[in-house]
């Protein structure tokens, strides 16, 4: 097989906020029992990281998250999940081109051990 090409980037944080539409929003005049069928608005935190996210995941292969590993982690695994699965190589074939390194330090032990379990 020939070699691997890796690319790295990263997020700060969320990629994506989420709220109610304007119409929800009032207290005063929303039962808090309608927010649980209410629709929800996802809005880039900051658009430049979904372009960024966009462009470096156009036909890639696989693509392996690093966040850490709570549940918020876990949450911008599938925002940054949702922005960049259909641009990869073979969008339609669900998670097996996904992984999840596990590690729960930034030292060189705990990364190169997370990345041999990938």
């Amino acid at each position: 097989a020939p070699p691997a090409r890796h690319k790295v980037t990263s997020v700060a944080g969320h990629v994506f906020n989420v709220d109610f539409p304007s119409t929800y929003q009032s207290w005063d005049s929303v039962a808090p029992a309608e927010l649980f069928d209410a629709p929800v608005v996802k809005k880039p935190c900051q658009g430049k990281v979904v372009k960024h996210l966009k462009d470096e995941a156009k036909g890639v292969d696989f693509i392996v998250l690093w966040m850490d590993c709570d549940r918020e982690g876990e949450n911008i695994n599938f925002e940054v999940l949702d922005t960049v699965q259909n641009l990869m190589k073979n969008p339609s074939s669900g998670y097996e081109r996904v992984y999840r390194a596990h590690f729960s330090a930034i030292n060189p032990s705990d990364i190169q051990t997370a990345y041999r379990k990938l």
